[in-house]
């Protein structure tokens, strides 16, 4: 992709999401320009590149004075100025939401029962059982996934995140129990059927160390919905958490537009079973 494309992709729809607003804050200085720290980055005190959805963007040309793109998205090449896509991820990876609104900025989504959300009343539900046996503390017992639709989960049958097919609502599947009076050794875990495994990764391209995107052939947008939902048991204005929705379903209610990035970590920092 050429840079003079992607820039004028951004300047056509950064004035309708992106504006972060701001108060009493200092403006700075770049060279001549002035600017708030909250929406630029001055890079080699010459180059003003903005803020977007709370993540700093970067110059790209041999001078550092060429234009501004998402690093989570890109590489540039510092020789002539091309930017490429970066490759699809290899590596186990979290997942952090990223917005205009403070409370969106590096937020951790996190999986419990069935659900991936995030705030400060989303929860990590994980257990790891008898079945685990010694291998219990080798877990570091954070929501990790895999790029092939897996969660990081060493559970029996394993355990697949996904997109709902008809509701967008980006999800995981239930671990699977052996079945009455079966050891889980001698479980046949292989002939057991999954619900909604065949939606596992569907529709999502990952960027190793960069954007968690919705690729939906002929879809018009990339981006995620965050909206605030009240948690099972709880009441309007108590126990809520934003879960993250494909742009599926149009009638979207306490909702904003987020990005999604992915950030490479070691297998071992995932757990035995997500509840």
């Amino acid at each position: 992709m050429s840079l003079k494309c992607f820039l004028t992709a951004l300047a056509a729809t950064s004035s309708a999401f992106f504006a972060i607003p701001v108060m009493a804050e200092d403006r700075l200085k770049c060279g001549e320009a002035s600017y708030f720290a909250s929406e630029y980055t001055c890079h080699n005190d010459k180059t003003l590149c903005p803020t977007v959805f709370g993540l700093p963007t970067k110059p790209c040309g041999g001078s550092g004075s060429g234009g501004c793109y998402p690093p989570q998205q890109y590489s540039c090449s510092e020789e002539d100025g091309i930017l490429r896509d970066l490759p699809e991820a290899s590596s186990p990876f979290t997942l952090s939401v990223w917005g205009v609104r403070k409370a969106y900025q590096n937020q951790k989504i996190k999986a419990c029962g069935g659900y991936l959300a995030f705030g400060a009343n989303a929860r990590q539900c994980h257990l790891c059982t008898a079945a685990g046996g010694k291998n219990c503390a080798s877990f570091k017992n954070e929501t990790v996934f895999l790029p092939d639709g897996r969660m990081n989960a060493a559970v029996p049958g394993g355990q697949y995140w996904y997109v709902h097919p008809s509701e967008g609502l980006l999800q995981y599947t239930a671990a699977l129990d052996p079945p009455k009076n079966t050891s889980t050794s001698s479980w046949n875990v292989t002939a057991a059927e999954i619900p909604r495994k065949e939606f596992a990764g569907v529709n999502v391209k990952v960027h190793e160390n960069g954007f968690f995107v919705w690729d939906k052939e002929g879809s018009s947008s990339h981006w995620w919905f965050a909206c605030l939902v009240t948690l099972p048991g709880g009441v309007i204005s108590t126990g809520r958490s934003w879960r993250l929705y494909a742009p599926l379903t149009p009638d979207l209610k306490d909702c904003d537009l987020v990005r999604v990035v992915a950030t490479a970590v070691d297998k071992s920092n995932g757990v035995y079973k997500y509840s």
